[in-house]
């Protein structure tokens, strides 16, 4: 091998390791906490660890989001036992040393204890929120993935979120109580959070600004993701067509009659595979979750078919009137799969992803295919490339664990797109067929 193919192969070795290394979690995670580090039973381990025995009964807390993203924290723990309650309002040192240490990521301003054995603590969290656009403030405090942490529920039995001044609450999290004012989100536990936002509070546009708050701050994550989790599997169908590519020209086989049967071929395979579908929706096959991919792209298939059966057509093909048809193809087989999914799966069961992943590519193999034909393996390669990401966009998994199978996409996609391939090979070989010049056919 050559050394500079050597070097090229080791820096390609070097980029996938580095997007996988993104797209797998941290091994070593923080260790969980609540929301509220200084509220319930998190403060009572924190008092514990120095040397203070303590029960929390109840605990509130208030947080107030100020405009520059900043907020305060208000912290109210009732404690049991009087004795812990005296020990720390009379030892100022050690009360300070514990508030200080109860609460992650802040400041501590003030901490004291009622003679009712109530201890107040108050801190301040320089990066509680960040401005977006319009005005708009959001915060990720609420989520794991943004808020940098490994939360574990919401550790006060009520807390209170606060809008800035002049704004009000547009996203909150589920489940909460927004007041009618809509400055205030109350909330009792915590179990699935999310990003919230908080708008001007006349605005009229509040739910666009909330919108634009949110892709501002996932649309960068959201492309590291996609390009870590794309990229292998990108490469494997690059690499496969190009692999198809050299085939071709290495068999030089004669496609003529190939060409003038490719539209009944489609057709004809279309049509069967509608069939089958609808035979898995009478219930004499079991096709469960595939029965309506295998519909949709039948479908798409058989139109194609029908066109490609016409001389005219066939004889006056582009690479640019490909490409339209194949888009147009896809469109129709991804229409027809959720169009008929209710109708044609009878047993309740959702198309896996696995299946899905196929309708895209495969038709990405027929343009690949003529280029191939028209004697430019350079656009098949692009084509393929291109392609492959585009259909892979509608599923691509963006957002932690998505269908349950987080990082596990890869190399399902992987593996998938290499089956494409190799299933597909006639696919391929009919675009080849329509894309050989009149003068070598």
């Amino acid at each position: 091998m050559a050394p500079h193919r050597r070097h090229h192969l080791a820096l390609l070795c070097l980029v996938c390791t580095s997007l996988l290394c993104i797209a797998v979690p941290a091994g070593a995670a923080p260790p969980p906490r609540p929301l509220c580090d200084a509220c319930g039973d998190s403060f009572a381990s924190t008092a514990e660890s120095h040397g203070i025995s303590v029960a929390v009964t109840h605990s509130n807390a208030t947080v107030t989001v100020h405009n520059n993203g900043t907020a305060t924290w208000v912290v109210h723990n009732r404690l049991s036992g009087t004795e812990a309650a005296a020990r720390l309002r009379t030892n100022e040192s050690l009360r300070t040393a514990i508030a200080d240490r109860a609460m992650w990521d802040t400041e501590l301003l003030g901490a004291n204890v009622s003679g009712d054995g109530v201890i107040t603590l108050r801190y301040r969290e320089p990066d509680f929120a960040e401005q977006s656009v319009g005005g708009a403030v959001r915060t990720g405090e609420f989520t794991e993935a943004y808020g940098y942490r490994n939360l574990d529920g919401l550790g006060a039995d009520r807390l209170v979120v606060v809008a800035p001044d002049g704004m009000r609450v547009e996203r909150p999290i589920d489940g909460a109580t927004v007041s009618d004012d809509g400055q205030r989100m109350t909330l009792t536990e915590l179990n699935d959070g999310r990003i919230v936002t908080f708008v001007p509070r006349e605005t009229a546009v509040g739910p666009l600004l909330s919108l634009l708050a949110l892709g501002a701050l996932l649309g960068p994550v959201m492309a590291v993701k996609a390009l870590a989790y794309i990229t292998l599997p990108t490469a494997v169908f690059t690499l496969l067509i190009g692999a198809a590519a050299g085939g071709v020209a290495w068999l030089d086989w004669e496609f003529k009659g190939v060409r003038d049967s490719v539209g009944i071929v489609f057709a004809g395979v279309g049509a069967l595979s509608a069939s089958l579908s609808l035979l898995g929706a009478i219930g004499v096959l079991r096709l469960g979750g595939t029965a309506a991919p295998l519909f949709g792209g039948g479908t798409a298939l058989f139109v194609c078919g029908i066109a490609l059966s016409r001389r005219r057509i066939r004889e006056q093909t582009s690479y640019r009137t490909v490409v339209v048809g194949t888009v147009v193809g896809a469109g129709i087989a991804l229409g027809a799969t959720i169009a008929t999914a209710p109708m044609v799966v009878s047993d309740g069961s959702t198309p896996p992803v696995t299946t899905l992943l196929v309708l895209g590519p495969a038709f990405v193999l027929f343009p690949a295919g003529y280029a191939v034909g028209h004697g430019n393996r350079r656009l098949a390669v692009k084509t393929a490339a291109i392609g492959f990401v585009l259909s892979m966009l509608p599923v691509l998994p963006v957002l932690p664990a998505p269908y349950g199978l987080g990082v596990l996409f890869i190399p399902v996609v992987t593996a998938s797109a290499a089956a494409v391939v190799i299933a597909g090979l006639p696919i391929f070989l009919a675009g080849v067929s329509l894309g050989v010049p009149q003068t070598a056919r």
